[in-house]
């Protein structure tokens, strides 16, 4: 059984703001209840991307991308499902952009 799903869900305010992705798309792990890759694409067609892989380059653990359970992460957002293909073309496309473990 595959565990990962692909999902993505808008900006979650009305409009999003300059610099803000207008769709967030995430790789979940059920089994792990983990976030475990991120892309964020922006009006401009660029998108950056994220990883547990890329927050833990500086030797830092990160069990997810999240900081809470995925119940409590996603809890009222409307996330539509995407392909693991749509996933990946994104995610061909961005640019790493570590948030936790940042130096």
């Amino acid at each position: 059984m595959n565990a990962l799903r692909y999902v993505r869900a808008p900006w979650p305010e009305p409009e999003a703001h300059q610099g803000e992705p207008i769709w967030l798309l995430y790789e979940i792990d059920d089994v792990a209840d983990a976030v475990t890759r991120t892309v964020d694409l922006f009006a401009d067609g660029t998108a950056t991307r994220n990883s547990i892989e890329i927050e833990e380059r500086n030797g830092q653990p990160c069990p997810s991308l999240i900081d809470t359970s995925l119940a409590d992460g996603f809890e009222g957002v409307d996330l539509e499902v995407v392909s693991g293909e749509d996933f990946a073309s994104a995610w061909a496309k961005g640019t790493d952009k570590p948030f936790w473990n940042v130096r």
